[in-house]
């Protein structure tokens, strides 16, 4: 397999990412494979089974997306339902466009902890410590200059107008 890209903007180059790839054995040639009789070690039904056990399984350590090898040169991708991953947010910080700004010690260390990279538009759920909870979608921050800053995140709330 030559490399491909996650949906989440994580790239895959081949064989070069340890601990992220794994082999799929099918059910019907795992005792084969694990626990041969001595006199099958050797033999051509053995060396079947291992070969077809060959089909690869990557997990993604960014965003936990399982993908295999699916037939010829194909990736089949796999996501988990899962809701949005929740920030913690100072909803008193906001930029000009009255988005709040995710650049606090406790809102980068929430995504950190959930490994995302930003690929607008991605969905959140903000929260602070009074238990208030509001959903949007996370974007690139403006820089000083009005220019769009990949480094900074912010997010406009679904019940803010656009």
């Amino acid at each position: 397999m030559g490399g491909f890209k996650c949906g989440c903007g994580n790239i895959f180059s081949g064989s070069h990412n340890p601990g992220q790839q794994f082999r799929l054995v099918p059910d019907e040639l795992f005792d084969q494979i694990a626990w041969p009789a001595p006199d099958d070690l050797d033999t051509q039904e053995r060396q079947r089974a291992v070969e077809a056990s060959f089909s690869s399984l990557y997990v993604c350590g960014n965003c936990g997306r399982l993908h295999r090898d699916g037939d010829g040169v194909s990736i089949l991708s796999y996501v988990a339902e899962v809701s949005p991953p929740r920030i913690w947010a100072d909803f008193t910080l906001r930029d000009e466009l009255g988005r709040v700004l995710l650049r606090e010690d406790r809102s980068l260390a929430d995504i950190r902890r959930h490994k995302l990279l930003l690929n607008p538009p991605l969905p959140v759920v903000l929260y602070d410590d009074s238990g208030a909870e509001a959903v949007g979608e996370a974007g690139f921050g403006l820089d000083s200059f009005g220019g769009y800053d990949e480094t900074l995140w912010a997010v406009r709330l679904d019940d803010d107008p656009a």
